[in-house]
């Protein structure tokens, strides 16, 4: 047990995206693209009329193919709605125009919880468990899939932590209705617990099978094929003495014998 007492940092709406198929990219884009997000998300902060919460923020830091930003709690609510919404138009615009980077589909998670606000050298800016969980989050198998087996056209696919949802959608902070999120249990490596996804423009296999992919199908155990009988079978022991058989009789020693199973 720790001996010192230590002051909680403060609590921090924590947003994490990343972009799907980064590393497919030439290398020669990477770069380009890392410097981007930065812009798409203020673009999407704008777009919905949210801009001062961008100009906010507290800390942005590049995760290479995404981007972490922490806000002031206050503004969970805002950063699933409008903004997730906002983020799939604005990624909507962007290939409509045919912005370079275009086509870009991003999965984003969201929490909130104690983090470190920067320090003087911003080594430590953003710490803390709830930063962890945000990233472990964005990592789940469920909100990954959610954009593989959706169209092109979905362009973000969210994933929100169980106390982010309780926090801004249950108190209706965001107004936005519960049944537009649904509850996955999540494991990624030690992480264990249950979030929540939303789709702001679900498509594909998301609106005919629903969020959650459908269990794989169990193989039904094959039932054992009935023993195959002869239709004409017969034995014989020591026999003694000539035997002579003719269709379905068999004489031994002036006895006939018919044989089992003949027609």
């Amino acid at each position: 047990m720790e001996q010192d007492r230590a002051e909680l940092p403060p609590y921090r709406a924590l947003l994490v995206v990343d972009v799907k198929d980064f590393s497919g990219l030439k290398s020669r884009h990477h770069a380009e693209l890392t410097d981007a997000i930065p812009g798409i998300l203020r673009g999407a902060f704008e777009r919905c009329g949210e801009v001062e919460v961008w100009r906010d923020r507290r800390f942005g830091e590049s995760t290479g193919d995404g981007h972490a930003v922490g806000f002031p709690s206050a503004v969970l609510p805002l950063l699933l709605n409008p903004f997730l919404r906002s983020l799939q138009d604005e990624l909507d615009y962007r290939a409509t125009v045919g912005a370079h980077p275009a086509e870009l589909r991003m999965r984003a998670s969201v929490t909130v919880g104690p983090i470190t606000d920067p320090n003087r050298d911003g080594v430590s800016t953003g710490s803390g468990r709830a930063r962890i969980e945000n990233h472990r989050l964005l990592d789940a198998e469920p909100v990954k899939e959610l954009l593989t087996r959706s169209g092109p056209t979905t362009r973000v696919a969210a994933i929100v932590s169980e106390r982010a949802y309780e926090d801004a959608v249950l108190s209706g902070y965001a107004a936005d209705p519960p049944e537009l999120y649904v509850p996955v249990p999540v494991r990624v490596k030690t992480f264990e617990g249950t979030a929540y996804l939303r789709v702001p423009s679900p498509t594909g296999g998301l609106l005919r099978d629903g969020f959650l992919p459908r269990p794989a199908a169990t193989e039904e155990p094959r039932r054992p094929e009935p023993e195959e009988r002869p239709d004409a079978w017969n034995s014989v022991g020591t026999v003694h003495g000539d035997v002579h058989q003719s269709r379905d009789h068999v004489q031994h020693g002036g006895t006939n014998f018919h044989l089992r199973g003949q027609r």
